[in-house]
């Protein structure tokens, strides 16, 4: 049996205020990552035509041809449980985020991110021509966490690759939704929501 070939693609994007860097390698990988500097809660929900909680469904992996070349994407459709802003419950939304598998061909991207079939979480969205995509890469992409008494919380995305301090007092998003009870992050985003959409 042939071994299957694995590529991995870092990158980094502008929509979340990154250095762009573009590494492929194959098999074994250098140690890259994606830098992005740190968005702050104003910051990410004003990025964004989307803030829901929602459930990853089906997913499908495409070739594309990208501006830096051909890459895998992927294609997931969120069921909208519960909206935040600029969505309606029973909603879905199909998502665009980079890497995949197809074939035996996999591109894994550092930075992006990751979602889970049956995996709930908050996702900070925007909308595209073809479909939306995560605000901020990683950093618009909160899964959910149940303890043993059944509390939830908020947890930050992996892989999010390296993150740069924000200069000055503002606190990320990262840092103020990290840990936080589902309702208080709720309130929370509700709150910035209204300041930047008005509604």
């Amino acid at each position: 049996m042939r071994p299957r070939a694995f590529s991995l693609v870092v990158f980094a994007s502008a929509l979340a205020l990154a250095v762009p860097a573009a590494v492929l390698v194959n098999p074994v990988p250098e140690a890259h990552a994606a830098v992005s500097v740190l968005l702050s809660l104003d910051e990410l929900v004003g990025a964004t035509s989307h803030v829901v909680v929602a459930q990853a469904g089906e997913s499908r992996s495409v070739w594309e041809d990208l501006p830096g070349g051909r890459r895998i994407v992927t294609y997931t459709k969120l069921h909208v449980e519960r909206p935040i802003g600029g969505s309606s419950p029973g909603e879905v939304i199909e998502v665009r985020t980079l890497g995949g598998i197809v074939g035996e061909i996999g591109q894994a991207v550092e930075g992006d991110a990751k979602m889970v079939k049956g995996e709930r979480a908050v996702f900070f969205l925007v909308k595209g021509e073809r479909a939306a995509v995560v605000a901020g890469r990683a950093q618009g992409h909160f899964p959910l966490r149940a303890d043993e008494k059944g509390t939830v919380r908020l947890v930050p995305s992996p892989k999010a690759g390296k993150l740069l301090p924000r200069p000055g007092p503002v606190i990320s998003a990262r840092e103020e939704l990290s840990g936080a009870l589902l309702e208080d992050a709720v309130t929370r985003i509700e709150k910035a929501w209204k300041a930047r959409h008005g509604r």
